[in-house]
């Protein structure tokens, strides 16, 4: 009778891979990719520079399977948002929005950083587009649901403008921080992507 140790062996290897690539993500958005290497991933992470080796054997891989990890992530928080009270009204459906990016520029703001740092090496490796064109067309898939589910004519077009709306905002947020992001800049952004809220048909007045 064989003893089941398969199973822990895995699950241990899936959480080790896992703390390498969160190391990386930590790394990238407190230094910048230049730092991401896998001796600091490993310092980073708690283990040895051959265990980073092990699991991914060149760099491009830990920044790629980082990138997809980030990008899992973030995904999963806005589809769960979205999923939230499916037929909400329009109003709702904005302020949920402008208050889930600025919650998660206070809550965790390495991620965000992280993301642009992604951006800008996708530039400078080009090998790495694929994983963050796939991001990105799941985004606007979620986005354009949204809007759909809002009543928007077209919202597969309305979603890439939010979007790339959306993270230049919060971009500029990242570096010249306002206190009134949310109210002043972030909401008014996000509420011309979305339809406006339908008024009751008004009574006509009695001559």
């Amino acid at each position: 009778m064989t003893t089941p140790v398969r199973e822990p062996r895995m699950a241990r290897g899936a959480a080790r891979r896992e703390a390498l690539l969160e190391a990386a993500i930590r790394l990238l958005a407190r230094e910048g990719a230049r730092a991401v290497t896998h001796r600091a991933v490993a310092a980073e992470a708690g283990t040895t520079h051959g265990i980073a080796r092990y699991y991914f054997g060149t760099l491009d891989q830990l920044l790629d399977e980082a990138l997809r990890q980030l990008a899992a992530r973030q995904v999963e928080e806005v589809r769960t948002l979205f999923d939230q009270l499916p037929d909400v009204a329009v109003p709702q459906r904005i302020t949920r929005l402008a208050q889930y990016v600025t919650g998660t520029l206070a809550s965790d703001r390495e991620s965000g950083i992280a993301r642009y740092e992604f951006f800008l090496e996708v530039a400078r490796r080009p090998h790495l587009r694929a994983s963050l064109d796939e991001w990105g067309a799941t985004q606007r898939a979620a986005f354009a649901a949204e809007l759909r589910g809002a009543g928007s004519p077209n919202p597969e077009a309305d979603a890439a403008d939010l979007l790339t709306l959306v993270n230049g905002l919060v971009l500029e947020q990242l570096a010249l921080p306002v206190d009134d992001f949310e109210t002043t800049r972030l909401h008014p952004a996000i509420a011309r992507f979305f339809p406006e809220p339908s008024q009751p048909n008004s009574i006509p007045v009695s001559r």
